[in-house]
This record gives structure tokens, sequence and C-alpha cells, in this order.
């Protein structure tokens, strides 16, 4: 049971599954709100199908009482609410785990060691909707689900021995505005769930959660959300997108909070109008974003060239998928690597960086702002699906600590003496003017052009320009490349040497501390920029290692082929690509197979 007794229980994994529109979502939603609320520490992973409307749900929280760095390896409590559910989900169940489920909707076959409850879900919800109707009405009545989460819920709370009253005080503040019948109706459904749980315990084992003194002020929100604030931190103020799973989350979030801010939001055509019109906005003067996923980038790709050539600030984030094509469009994938690296006709500078952690998303977003404004260019972020909808507790940011860069404007001087937006520094980076101001008119185009932006084909003009534009890179690189990566682990020698990107950072924590916790020398560096990479810290990383592992989330070894192209280093590769994130046993093998040749 997750290294935990009856008595002792600080770690455990519970998986919700059953099918879309049967309330796994709201269910899980209302667990990681009590859970959060006792003081744990939350980390949740979700799965959906990709049909508008049917299929099969997945929700698994991992609730603990400290810092929570991954999914999980094996299901503690796995509550299926459908036969679908419990036959797509079961797999992963620990052999002395605990099935909770709905005895109206299915009977699971019979699993030696495993605990059992059976719960009739569907009856007792309908019973207590029954319960309140003459006092509700009718067209109310109608529209009123039975609350099946709610009974899910109390069974949930009874079985890992959490108390009721923060979902009673919750329901309280979610229903009060619809009246005391339905306020009442819930938590009768609660505690009838509860007792149906607690008249079948009796000597069978049952995880227990104690709740964990809250020392400060605290978030429960996932990954998506936290880069829209990070957005709005940094001072973005506008936004055009285009829906795409999984990145819509942002734009809906931001379309409601942008506007207090001043900002201004745009639903386009598509996305490649979406973003021509960050690019518009951000010649005009405007901190400009979007968000998409790899098919929506792979549209953006020659406007991104734009952003490269004509050195306009813009941030695109990119919300990885399963692919190709259409391919998962609800599963999680590092497979966009090459694209944001690559992804343009002939070659145009653009910085990618890469988020971790819900947490990172916040001071990531910050970063690619930063850096698009320092470095008048496009910035690629990278998230992932599994960690756009990740939920989290994590610690309010501090934003005192936000440290916001300005783009490099022409001084009054520049502006009188004939104002060369394009001139040649040593940096890379030219004064740039915003319309209106006197002495600062220049034309914005994505053909070549010179310091004063007259169009021109010459060979020797061709190659300053271009060595101009690509200056900013290595800039970036020799200035501020040491501080976008992390270091984890042994601090000397180690046996083995971790290389990675992106939202893989906790789990590969996780794994590799498990190794050293056993004796094994194990390292680890994270890097958060990509383009250009932090060359030199791998290379002095690598050469006190015995063994390179890099993992990474899709098929071909991305992540490894860009980082062997840049500094020549041997390493052994372990991806994978099926939808779903790495489990904390698959690395921590690996670590072990290295060990052992």
């Amino acid at each position: 049971m997750s290294q935990q007794t009856a008595t002792h229980a600080t770690d455990v994994v519970v998986r919700l599954a059953g099918e879309s529109g049967e309330g796994v979502v709201s269910l899980g939603d209302l667990t990681v709100q009590m859970l959060s609320s006792l003081g744990l520490d939350i980390y949740t992973f979700q799965t959906f199908p990709a049909e508008i409307k049917g299929g099969t749900v997945m929700y698994q929280i991992r609730v603990h009482s400290g810092v929570t760095l991954s999914q999980g390896d094996g299901v503690d409590v796995l509550i299926a609410l459908s036969k679908d559910g419990y036959d797509t989900f079961h797999q992963g169940m620990r052999e002395d785990g605990i099935l909770l489920y709905d005895s109206d909707a299915f009977t699971p076959p019979e699993s030696p060691g495993r605990t059992e409850y059976g719960l009739p879900i569907s009856t007792l919800a309908n019973h207590e909707k029954q319960a309140v109707r003459s006092e509700v009405e009718g067209e109310q009545l109608k529209r009123l689900p039975p609350p099946k989460n709610i009974v899910g819920l109390g069974a949930l709370m009874r079985l890992i021995s959490a108390p009721l009253e923060p979902a009673e005080q919750y329901i309280r503040d979610l229903f009060g505005r619809k009246g005391e019948p339905i306020v009442r109706m819930n938590i009768n459904a609660l505690h009838v769930g509860a007792q149906h749980i607690e008249n079948q315990i009796g000597a069978k084992r049952t995880p227990h959660v104690y709740p964990v003194p809250i020392e400060r002020e605290r978030l429960t929100i996932n990954g998506n959300q936290m880069l829209a604030i990070g957005a709005l931190a940094a001072g973005c103020r506008f936004y055009a997108g285009y829906p795409i799973t999984p990145a819509s989350d942002i734009m809906e979030f931001l379309a409601k909070e942008m506007p207090k801010f001043g900002g201004e939001l745009i639903q386009a055509e598509d996305e490649i109008a979406a973003i021509g019109m960050c690019l518009g906005a951000s010649f005009a003067g405007k901190k400009s974003m979007t968000a998409t996923s790899g098919p929506g980038l792979s549209l953006m790709v020659e406007q991104i060239n734009l952003g490269g050539q004509a050195e306009l600030p813009v941030v695109v984030a990119d919300i990885q998928r399963g692919g190709a094509s259409t391919g998962m469009p609800t599963k999680t994938s590092q497979g966009d690597l090459n694209l944001a690296v690559y992804g343009v006709h002939n070659e145009s500078p653009r910085i990618v960086i890469a988020a971790s952690s819900v947490e990172d998303c916040f001071w990531t977003s910050v970063d690619a702002f930063n850096l698009a404004e320092k470095y008048q260019c496009p910035v690629i972020l990278l998230s992932d699906q599994a960690l756009a909808t990740r939920k989290c507790t994590i610690p309010m940011p501090e934003l005192d600590k936000v440290r916001l860069e300005e783009r490099l404007k022409p001084t009054s001087e520049e502006l009188s003496n004939g104002f060369h937006r394009f001139e040649l520094t040593e940096t890379g980076v030219s004064p740039m003017s915003i319309p209106g101001m006197a002495g600062g008119a220049y034309v914005s185009t994505g053909i070549e052009h010179d310091e004063l932006s007259n169009p021109g084909y010459d060979p020797d003009l061709a190659q300053r320009m271009k060595a101009k534009r690509f200056r900013k890179l290595e800039t970036l690189a020799k200035s501020e490349g040491a501080s976008y990566y992390r270091l984890w682990g042994e601090p000397r020698r180690a046996k083995v040497g971790i290389i990675a990107f992106g939202s893989t950072e906790g789990v590969l924590r996780e794994s590799a501390e498990r190794a050293r916790e056993e004796g094994y020398p194990v390292a680890h560096l994270h890097c958060r920029l990509i383009n250009p990479l932090p060359v030199e810290a791998i290379k002095e990383f690598a050469a006190r290692c015995d063994k390179i592992l890099i993992p990474e989330l899709n098929w071909s070894g991305q992540f490894g082929h860009w980082v062997r192209a840049n500094t020549n280093i041997e390493y052994h590769s372990f991806t994978k690509d099926v939808g779903l994130p790495f489990a904390p046993n698959e690395i921590y093998n690996q670590i072990i197979q290295l060990l052992a040749e």
C-alpha cells in the first residue's frame, strides 16, 4: 500500500474511472478540493476521450503529506463507475489494492488479494433526489441531476478515513444559492455514501490520510492556468488564439482575466490569423501571445519566420499532444521538439524554452516574455497535455520576485539623427520604435533589408543581416544560458547522469532520489532552455558521469539527437510515446539497468 499501513498512510494514489458524463471529473475535482483543504499535497493526472460524446475518462490523484513529484507507480484505490471504466483503467492497481465500484452498473471479476467495496451509487443518488422533489420547483427539478458524484465523494472520504466536515462546508458554499433543499440533498448524499462504506469496512484494510497544518497560502491549480497567470504577470496585454486541445484552457482563462488588466483578447478564425494578429500587436508595442498545439504550430511556422526576420517579439505556447496528424489530441507527448527548433523554411532565430512543473509554468511564462522582448524574436514555450491539465498544490507565486524586461527603445538622439531600426550591433539587438514615435518610422516586412529597413538582395547584405539576427542566440547563450537549467543529485562523480527537458522533471527527480537512497550515485541535469542549448553546462555534467540517460516522451528521441548535435556526447536513449507520462518505476528500472551494464 505505497509504503504505508492502515495507521500510517502518507502516500495514497486514487484513480477514478468511468464513462464521459458520469461525473468522473467533477468527483475528481471535489476530491482534490477536499484533500488540499486538509493541507495535503496533490498531484493529478487526467486522460479523456477524444470524442465529443462518450468514451472512458480517468482522473488520478496522488495525495501526499509532503512534496509530490509524480503521479506515482501503483494505484492504491480504484473507484470504477462503469464496467468500461474498470476494464480500461484497472491495469496498474496494486495486487493488494482497494476497488470501490458502482454495483448498480457492473460486478467486477474476482481478484485474490484485492479488497472490494460495492456501492449502489445510482440507486442512492436517485433516492436522495426523490427525497427533495416536492421541495424543488418543476423546471429546476428537471435540470437537477442525481448527486452521484457527492455519494462517491462521501464513500471515498470514508474509505481513506478523511473527515467529512470540509466537504459539508464546500457543499454549502457551492450549492447555497440554489436553496436549502438542494444543499440538504447533497449533504445527505455525502453521508449516505460514507455510511455505506462504513457498514462494509469491518476488518477490511483502509488507507488513512492525516491532515497537515497549512503554514502558508497555497494554490491548487493546473499548468495551463499557471502559464496564463504568468503571462499576465509578465505584462501580456494582447492574446489571439484559436481553440485547440489541450491549449484552449489558456484562452478561456485569459478571456475572463485579461480585460481586468486592460488587455485585449481575440478568438481568431484560425491559427494563421491568430499569430498574425499577435505580430501586429507586437509591432504596435504590446506584449503579445498565442497558444496552440502541434497542428496549430504547424500552421504558424511561416509567420514565426516573419517574426524572426522582422525582429518582432512574440510568445507562442505549444501545449504538445499525441500525434502525428490529429493523432491522440487528449493524450500527452514531447513530440513537437523538432518542429519548435527547426520548423520554418530556410532559417531564422527563435528561442525555445520548456516548462517543467505546474509551479514552473508561471516562471517559464514570465521568462518567455522577458526573452522575447529582450532579444526581439519569437519564443516558443513548450508544455504538454499532462502538465497542462495536471492539478498540483503549490505555494503562491512571490510576485515581488518577478523581474520584467522591456524591449530596447531608441533614444531621442537616435530618433533625431536618422533612425536605424536594424542597426548592426554586437548583441544583434537593435532599438525598436513603436508607431507614432516621432522620427521612428520604418518598414517592417519579411523581405531581406538593410539597417534602415530598405529591401536588398546583395550577398554581403544578406550575410551581415542574417549574422546580426542569429547573433541574438549567441548573446543569450553566453550571457544567460547558464541560468536556464537545474541540477539535482550527486554533485561530484555519478555512475548515471540523466539529461532531460520539460514536464518529466518531477518523475525523474523521484526516480533518481530512490536510486540514491539505495546507494547508487545518480545525478540529473534538467534543461529549461532548449534553443540555444546550455552546451557548456551539459558537457561539464556529462564529463563527471560514467553513463548518460536521456528519457523523453516521443518516438525517435528528438531531444537526445539535439543534445548530441550540439555537444557530441554519447548517451543511452529511453523513449515512450503512447500518450502517457513516465511512471517512476520505468525510470528507476532504466537507471538500474545502466548500472548493471
